[in-house]
């Protein structure tokens, strides 16, 4: 595009030649004159002055250190992620539905739809207007699967899924997978049949192998604008809340109740049957042992050090029971005298 037209589609005031080709994005640093950038605050101004990029976008604080064509966006991340649609549409697939694909004769699919080779949906689903099913994806009985969704290739959605509109599930994902509950008795381990389904709402991405298990009695919930990392396993019965994000390798164990505008580190594990309330952040790595009643930024994981460093405070670690004994038996001796 011209530069003139991607300002006007993303909304935003446009300097320099309105006239310039902008052909796809690049980041800041190596940016050519025909590539768009962009910059979030000073952190990378000297990349801004040094960039040949053919335009960037940048808030209006920055645009005296621009070295030539600029947009002025109030968030210059959600233009750039904005650009990277209006450059990169996504491929368009023709409707229709796959020789090879095998449909259970109650199910209804929309023309609209477009169903690849091998797919296969079982008994009384629903496959509504707009929706994308790659190759070998297998859906079962009593699923929905909301307008404009896109299932890649292999994903997997069990008995009594509901997906709604505008989601993105990549390869490997399975949803509805049986839950975790399991009682014991003499004889060993007896399964508890699962049969709450999982219910995820409009505009939810669900990553690579992101594993998420049907609820025991109750649905498993994913609500609207969740975003979910490759490698992450949601347990039965979670409750996640809208427009919250899980970066990969996170475990989430069965019951708890995560809140709404959350974000969630790397590869942290959560304990079962606790509440997470809205808007906290967690840093990567933590292990999330209670419950979370205030908004804020929580961390527990160990940071790096040196190797001789670490041994030296692991060692220590295991002395502080002995430690604190001996500061309580002065503090008793301080009271005495």
């Amino acid at each position: 595009m011209i530069l003139g037209e991607l300002a006007a589609a993303l909304g935003l005031e446009a300097h320099g030649d309105l006239s310039h080709d902008v052909l796809k994005l690049a980041p800041i640093e190596r940016a050519s004159g025909t590539e768009l950038a962009f910059v979030v605050n000073a952190k990378f101004v000297d990349a801004l002055r040094a960039s040949k990029a053919g335009a960037v976008i940048l808030p209006e604080s920055l645009a005296a250190s621009a070295p030539g064509n600029y947009l002025v966006s109030d968030n210059p991340y959600a233009a750039y992620a904005k650009a990277s649609w209006i450059l990169k549409p996504a491929t368009a697939k023709t409707p229709g539905i796959h020789d090879s694909a095998i449909i259970d004769p109650s199910s209804t699919i929309a023309q609209s739809a477009c169903i690849g080779p091998g797919v296969v949906v079982g008994a009384n689903s629903s496959i509504q207007e707009g929706v994308i099913v790659d190759a070998h994806t297998v859906i079962g009985c009593d699923v929905s699967v909301g307008q404009n969704t896109h299932l890649f290739a292999r994903v997997t959605l069990y008995d009594n899924v509901h997906l709604g509109e505008a989601c993105r599930v990549q390869s490997g994902a399975v949803i509805g997978s049986e839950g975790f509950g399991y009682a014991w008795t003499n004889s060993g381990w007896s399964q508890i049949q699962q049969t709450g389904g999982v219910h995820i709402g409009n505009r939810v991405h669900v990553g690579a192998n992101t594993t998420i298990d049907c609820g025991a009695i109750d649905a498993t919930v994913i609500a609207d604008g969740v975003i979910l990392d490759n490698q992450i396993q949601i347990a039965h019965n979670v409750y996640i809340g809208e427009n919250t994000a899980i970066a990969g390798c996170v475990g989430v164990a069965g019951s708890t109740k995560i809140g709404a505008y959350c974000q969630i580190g790397g590869a942290c594990n959560i304990v079962g049957h606790i509440v997470i309330t809205d808007k906290v952040v967690i840093n990567a790595a933590s292990l999330v042992s209670r419950s979370i009643l205030e908004p804020g930024r929580y961390g527990s994981g160990t940071p790096l050090q040196p190797e001789r460093l670490w041994r030296r405070s692991f060692v220590n670690l295991g002395k502080l029971d002995d430690l604190f004994k001996r500061l309580r038996s002065l503090e008793r001796l301080n009271k005495i005298d």
